[in-house]
């Protein structure tokens, strides 16, 4: 399979060098903050939605022992919010799962200006829709299929 460039990458580069900051841990932790990602306005309301995010989530060494889920915060009164609440955050997360994954929460204070939530449309050239498209037509789970279909055309539209 030949890998088509566009500028200096491919993109499978650009995706690897996008998500690398975010599967630092396990393949168990990777999966458990992707899940949590996806689901995120269900766990943590739409109100405080997009005042926040999961930023990264630690698993304990021993089994048994719960993990730590660091959250990012751009409103320091969602921040406050979130902490005094965080027993509550703890179980709702545990009802996705069916068990106890999560035993704690640390909040981060992040600066980020809140975007609108209308989600903007990126058209991109023919020959880079169809590159996606080929890249993607393996994949048989069709929300992860737009869900790559999205951060692909991010990635284009960045350079």
């Amino acid at each position: 399979m030949s890998k088509a460039t566009f500028g200096l990458q491919s993109i499978e580069q650009k995706m690897a060098s996008l998500l690398k900051p975010l599967f630092q841990g396990s393949k168990k932790e990777f999966i458990l903050i992707n899940n949590l990602v996806k689901n995120w306005q269900e766990v943590i309301g739409k109100k405080y939605a997009e005042f926040c995010y999961p930023k990264a989530v630690t698993l304990g060494k021993e089994k048994g022992i719960g993990g730590k889920l660091t959250i990012g915060v751009y409103n320091s009164a969602v921040g406050f919010f979130l902490e005094s609440n965080s027993e509550i955050i703890i179980e709702r997360i545990a009802s996705f799962y069916g068990f106890k994954t999560i035993s704690k929460i640390i909040i981060k204070q992040e600066p980020r200006i809140v975007e609108s939530n209308k989600v903007r449309e990126i058209k991109l050239p023919q020959a880079q829709e169809d590159f996606l498209s080929d890249k993607i037509s393996g994949v048989e789970d069709q929300d992860l299929a737009e869900t790559l279909r999205k951060l692909g055309r991010e990635v284009f539209d960045k350079k």
